[in-house]
């Protein structure tokens, strides 16, 4: 099983999606999870609704957008948020884990909070989406429509970069385009293909795309 995280509007799901397509593997993702969670679990919407009202919207769903902008950037309130909502996205995700495990030889576990939430410690490998601070600050802006204090605000939220990138085993950089991603996450497979068995606690130091250790071009 493959853990992928990635710095906020990185491209993690992006890449992601290539990595289970190229091994055709079975693609587990936290936040469609979380999304269907919210759209078919009654009491998890009114526990939300009931701790957080101006989320609510006319119909009784919860706005998404509204939400976010009541707990980031508010510790407490996103750990409010937390305590409802992450024991179902996880145990959702481990039911699914369980229903793929004999049938698919690949599993990618799609999940922005891995090592937050400890998923990772399920994982054979983590690997990490990277990009740089402007490229994640113009996607996030064109995609999502955020501007750079909105950014900030969901950076806090997770743990930083530096951290996922030195607890991963693996790192691909998405500073370009689809094909210079899909390159590296080509060879990305390949070095998993190689040291695939190898036992979750003998990790050897993190590697990117290219196959060279994360802290430097040995």
């Amino acid at each position: 099983m493959i853990g992928v995280s990635g710095g906020v509007a990185a491209g993690k799901s992006t890449a992601a999606g290539m990595l289970a397509e190229l091994v055709h593997g079975e693609l587990i993702a936290a936040d469609e999870i979380g999304h269907d969670l919210l759209a078919r679990d009654a009491d998890a919407r009114r526990e939300i609704t009931e701790r957080f009202p101006a989320c609510r919207g006319e119909r009784g769903e919860i706005s998404r957008a509204a939400l976010g902008r009541i707990v980031f950037g508010s510790p407490g309130e996103l750990a409010e948020l937390n305590r409802i909502i992450h024991p179902r996205i996880l145990r959702a995700i481990r039911e699914r884990i369980a229903a793929v495990r004999e049938a698919a030889t690949w599993t990618i576990i799609d999940a922005a909070l891995l090592f937050e939430t400890g998923l990772d410690e399920s994982c054979d490998f983590t690997v990490f989406v990277d990009a740089s601070q402007d490229v994640r600050a113009r996607r996030a802006q064109d995609n999502r429509g955020w501007g750079p204090d909105e950014l900030a605000r969901r950076d806090a939220a997770q743990l930083p970069p530096a951290q996922k990138r030195e607890r991963s085993d693996f790192i691909v950089s998405n500073n370009g385009n689809r094909d210079e991603t899909k390159r590296q996450i080509e060879r990305t497979i390949e070095h998993i293909q190689r040291r695939w068995g190898k036992p979750h606690n003998q990790r050897q130091a993190p590697q990117d795309g290219t196959g060279h250790t994360a802290g430097g071009r040995g």
